[in-house]
């Protein structure tokens, strides 16, 4: 293997792609109106900590798992399950990467560094167990999400409404369940490698993402309504419209059978422009009755 080759394995180890999901430590700056030059900083140096460190946890799932992502039909092509990166060079990347992150999250404030040790502490429990116990696995991916939050709100002093952080969980808990159905949907075998599933739990896994969904678009707008006091009708044809369109087009798999969110968002056009629509239409309406 030639030299760029191998540079190219070694930034996809680090699943780049995958540092867009960081993008959600900015929610409580936008959401409270509070961006100026601080904030951005912050939220900049937030967004390479929680990326290096959100890339190390990956390199030490995919040596835990490199057995079962071998018998996986995508994940069997990861550098590191085809061998095409050593395994003691993959750990020493994310020692680096664990203590630059660290470091990092220090010089902003000592609660970004607990919270980014927290993270680092549960996404290695998930490796080492909590992936292969079955629903706890969902809670656990979903708190990855909320606890990407709380950061962004700790480094910019932002406080979380109880409204926000339980409509956001019955979210992220959609899309965890989504990403477990998705793997029970593709799997050949009946027990899915790895994991605490096997095919008979397909149903279930897709009654619980769809009905988490629709409780988190009627939690929004009692949220928007009665804590918000958002009276503007066409804000919640608006919201509504554009909340039942993403779930329309998150879970359609006529087009992407993958099992990550990250994919199935930044490949689907339809997708994007009715985020982009909901994000405008609430972020614009929040500012505007403040």
């Amino acid at each position: 293997m030639n030299s760029s080759m191998l540079k190219n394995k070694y930034i996809q180890v680090l699943r780049p792609t995958h540092w867009i999901k960081n993008i959600i430590i900015a929610l409580p700056v936008v959401l409270s109106n509070q961006i100026n030059y601080n904030s951005l900083v912050n939220l900049s140096l937030g967004f390479i900590s929680f990326s290096l460190l959100a890339s190390a946890g990956y390199i030490l799932n995919d040596i835990k798992d490199i057995e079962n992502d071998r018998q996986h039909s995508i994940k069997k092509n990861r550098p590191i399950a085809a061998g095409e990166i050593d395994i003691s060079n993959a750990f020493i990347i994310s020692l680096v990467l664990i203590i630059v992150s660290f470091a990092i999250s220090y010089s902003i404030g000592l609660y970004p560094l607990y919270i980014t040790i927290f993270y680092f502490v549960l996404n290695y429990f998930y490796s080492i167990i909590g992936k292969q116990i079955r629903f706890v696995d969902v809670i656990i991916l979903s708190s990855f999400y909320i606890i990407r939050v709380f950061y962004g709100g700790s480094i910019n002093n932002v406080n979380l409404t109880g409204w926000f952080v339980a409509t956001l969980t019955l979210s992220v808990l959609s899309l965890s369940l989504h990403k477990r159905y998705m793997e029970c949907k593709n799997s050949e075998m009946e027990e899915i490698a790895g994991r605490g599933y096997n095919k008979s739990n397909e149903l279930f896994l897709q009654i619980l993402m769809i009905n988490f969904g629709i409780a988190a678009i009627i939690l929004l707008n009692i949220h928007a309504y009665f804590v918000l006091s958002i009276v503007n009708p066409i804000f919640y044809v608006l919201i509504n419209l554009s909340s039942a369109a993403i779930l329309f087009f998150y879970f359609d798999n006529s087009n992407n059978n993958s099992e990550d969110p990250v994919n199935r968002i930044i490949k689907n056009k339809k997708l994007l422009v009715t985020l982009m629509i909901f994000l405008f239409t609430y972020i614009f309406e929040i500012i505007k009755n403040k």
